[in-house]
């Protein structure tokens, strides 16, 4: 081993054992054949040696790429076979699936890889999943975090450890991974889609972030991911805070607003957000629908209150302020959306943005129509009486009733599940099906949502 290599072999030790991902009996690598898996799987090998831990690789085929996705999966298994592990893999129609689940491509790859993963680690009593994620995809991450408008935690990066997901890479850079597998003669495959500058993330990568460090930072990516560790400890301290003080004054998912007024704001904002979770049952909290609620509490007048989230209602009663389950039907709403422009939907708890589309780019839905997209007329509203769509996949009308309780979606949800459509007709029930009439074309517009 060179003297080189060795120094990457020890960082990626100091790491492990800094985040508590050494004393396990064994981890399983995600492998997909590029240059940081391929690093990953090798320096997980050699410190297995030493720590004793057992290491076998999993790969996903996405089934997206024809004969590219299936070349990757046999680099994979041939360097698990030259490593002597154990090797799992997966074949997944995740354009099926983003279908299915009227989700983007990008988004449904990471749903089924990380579920395939946790499979494994219980089917084969495996404690910990490490995945390749290295300091340069830390600081595009935090790059198109701020460029989307992200709280405080999103400027954090991605963290070395969450849950059984753990991060051995993230203090070594992508240019130290391919000299690396060079020195120790590793192969590894070169995703042609991580140079499409259709994708926001290839964009930051091969264009803003070589600009930034040529013209003002050379050393940009060790500066965001050190100001990102700064960050994450103040984060911690202000999580902390929040929960000590929601330990002490709420009760029931209620909280004296004086007490919310006497605080430093961002306290407040934060106490917010975590009764919004707790009542919504996620971390994803959008600061929007944090804003509404603190409007909300300005006045202070018994019976006032606001929509958040799909089940989810804030309101005041007698100088406090209340978050849980929304009782009975939510009433009707819409808004209308126009390309290039965006709407905050607070019943949905989620900002709508829309613009047109020439290709796919990786992000967003995507759906082309009959006429011209500056005239038509685009809503986002909840169901209404004799509400019907062309599901994908058939060619028939289906009511939207019917397809709701083939769904099982509860009848007291029903009412919350957004709706898009174009000039009247449905083109997306959201978050489940998408109208086989408005299949893309190649021309149209896109609509994606931020929390």
């Amino acid at each position: 081993m060179t003297g080189f290599s060795e120094k990457i072999t020890n960082k990626v030790e100091q790491t492990m054992l800094s985040h508590g991902m050494t004393d396990v009996g064994s981890i399983l690598a995600g492998l997909s054949g590029g240059a940081d898996s391929a690093a990953l799987v090798a320096v997980l090998c050699r410190l297995s040696e030493k720590y004793g831990f057992r290491v076998c690789a999993a790969h996903v085929n996405h089934g997206l790429r024809g004969e590219a996705a299936d070349r990757d999966e046999e680099v994979s298994r041939s360097m698990a076979a030259s490593l002597g592990i154990e090797f799992f893999s997966l074949r997944a129609d995740v354009r099926a699936y983003a279908e299915e689940k009227g989700i983007g491509e990008e988004a449904a790859g990471r749903e089924v890889r990380y579920a395939y993963f946790d499979r494994l680690m219980d089917e084969h009593g495996i404690e910990l999943t490490a995945t390749a994620h290295h300091r340069n995809d830390n600081a595009e991450t935090i790059l198109m975090n701020f460029m989307r408008g992200s709280s405080a935690s999103g400027l954090c990066g991605i963290p070395y450890r969450r849950g059984r997901i753990v991060r051995p890479l993230l203090d070594i850079t992508r240019a130290e991974i391919e000299r690396y597998c060079d020195d120790n003669g590793i192969a590894y495959v070169t995703d042609a889609t991580n140079t499409d500058e259709s994708y926001t993330r290839n964009r930051i990568r091969h264009s803003l972030l070589p600009y930034i460090e040529r013209e003002f930072n050379p050393a940009f990516v060790e500066t965001v991911t050190n100001n990102a560790e700064i960050i994450s400890r103040d984060e911690d301290y202000m999580r902390s805070e929040t929960e000590r003080i929601c330990e002490k004054h709420v009760k029931d998912g209620s909280i004296d607003i004086d007490i919310l007024k006497n605080m430093h704001p961002a306290l407040t904002a934060r106490v917010i957000r975590n009764m919004i979770a707790g009542a919504k049952s996620t971390e994803d909290v959008s600061s929007a629908a944090v804003d509404a609620v603190r409007g909300l509490i300005g006045s202070a007048r018994t019976g006032a209150g606001v929509d958040i989230y799909g089940g989810v209602r804030a309101s005041v009663s007698y100088g406090k302020l209340v978050i849980g389950e929304r009782r009975g039907e939510m009433p009707e709403f819409s808004y209308t959306i126009a390309p290039g422009g965006s709407v905050y939907i607070p019943e949905l708890g989620l900002t709508a943005h829309m613009g047109y589309a020439g290709k796919r780019d990786g992000s967003g839905e995507f759906f082309s129509f009959l006429g011209d997209p500056e005239t038509a007329v685009f809503e986002i509203r909840n169901r209404r009486g004799g509400d019907v769509f062309v599901p994908w996949g058939m060619k028939g009308r289906k009511k939207l009733k019917n397809f709701m309780i083939d769904e099982k979606i509860p009848r007291e949800k029903r009412s919350s599940v957004g709706i898009f459509t174009i000039n009247g007709d449905i083109a997306w029930v959201i978050g489940y099906r998408r109208d086989d009439r408005f299949k893309f074309s190649g021309t149209g517009i896109k609509i994606w949502f931020t929390y």
